[in-house]
């Protein structure tokens, strides 16, 4: 069987501008390039440490089929996201990242592993996909 590498993670919206900015802000993508289509909008993300995968964030088609229950399940707190779905990321400043969050005013959740180590954080971006940043090195556990 073929070795797979993830290449990257799609999530449709209806305001490119709008989630580009909230991952670059928040999250530290960078934009890299995209292929430009015609009559939608498209915006490719990476991290500058994970280079190997993008982000592909791109216009609801609004001739689809309308928009299902997301993954966020409208109106759900971040404390359920724990057992949603959602992406995850790790960070080497916890603490940072979560003032940064608290700073923006941004509904979330923490938690910590039964290993007493691992620091988590869940919340949503501004289409309500679940998100959730895990702390990494021995920098950041108390």
């Amino acid at each position: 069987m073929a070795t797979l590498q993830l290449n990257h993670i799609a999530r449709e919206t209806s305001d490119v501008a709008r989630l580009a900015a909230f991952y670059e802000a928040v999250l530290g993508f960078e934009r890299v390039p995209s292929p430009t289509y015609s009559g939608f909008q498209v915006a490719w993300l990476r991290l500058p440490n994970s280079p190997g995968v993008a982000l592909h964030l791109i216009e609801r088609d609004p001739a689809a089929a309308p928009v299902a229950v997301g993954p966020g399940a409208e109106g759900a707190p971040p404390s359920q996201l724990p057992r949603r779905h959602h992406l995850a990321f790790s960070v080497a400043d916890y603490d940072g990242f979560v003032t940064g969050l608290k700073t923006r005013g941004t509904e979330m959740f923490e938690k910590t592993q039964p290993d007493g180590r691992t620091r988590q954080v869940f919340f949503f971006d501004p289409d309500g996909n679940g998100l959730e940043v895990t702390s990494s090195g021995a920098g950041s556990d108390k």
